[in-house]
């Protein structure tokens, strides 16, 4: 799954390819449990194979809100705390059990240093998953709660089945009663 992934973003030699992939080990986690605590450094790069995380934060209420719903067939991290090498705030729990593929930063940095095809195939990731980031930002801007419930449905139905409520909610930016008002209405039509 991991080889079909990258190979989204380009081709790549496979010997590089078995060499990132040395990297990289295969991990669970099961539902309820803790990947990443605030005030911790996040030095791993992960690839979600089953399974979703909850990336949540807290406002100044003491409100917990969702950032991300981190789903299948996704490479993420909180990009700050990796790059940066500094605390999070944040915090990130599996809602399932969870199936990943990490890359640790050890080997994040052996690769970028002993193989500059793979360096310039990471940053090639990294660029067009922080475009991604952007668009996807841009869309949610412009839609209302509804639309955004919708194209969830549409986009994601699996993570509209197996996420929590409140947490969908949260995500797409609404209280738990008022997507229940909006998931009554479009049953009723």
């Amino acid at each position: 799954m991991l080889r079909d992934y990258f190979r989204e973003f380009g081709e790549i030699s496979d010997a590089n390819m078995d060499f990132l992939l040395g990297h990289i080990v295969q991990r669970k986690i099961p539902k309820g449990e803790v990947l990443i605590r605030p005030h911790q450094r996040v030095n791993s790069i992960y690839f979600i194979e089953t399974g979703f995380l909850h990336y949540y934060s807290y406002n100044d209420f003491g409100e917990r809100i969702t950032l991300k719903v981190v789903s299948p067939n996704y490479c993420w991290t909180i990009l700050d705390s990796f790059v940066n090498e500094i605390p999070t705030p944040d915090q990130c729990v599996a809602l399932s059990e969870v199936r990943y593929c990490e890359l640790r930063r050890t080997g994040y940095s052996a690769i970028k240093a002993q193989n500059k095809e793979l360096s310039n195939f990471i940053q090639t990731i990294t660029e067009k998953l922080l475009s991604a980031k952007v668009i996807e930002a841009n869309k949610k801007s412009s839609m209302s709660i509804e639309q955004r419930y919708l194209d969830l449905l549409q986009t994601h139905p699996d993570m509209v089945r197996e996420v929590p409520v409140q947490i969908i909610a949260s995500f797409i930016g609404t209280s738990r009663e008022t997507l229940h008002r909006i998931r009554r209405k479009l049953a009723a039509a």
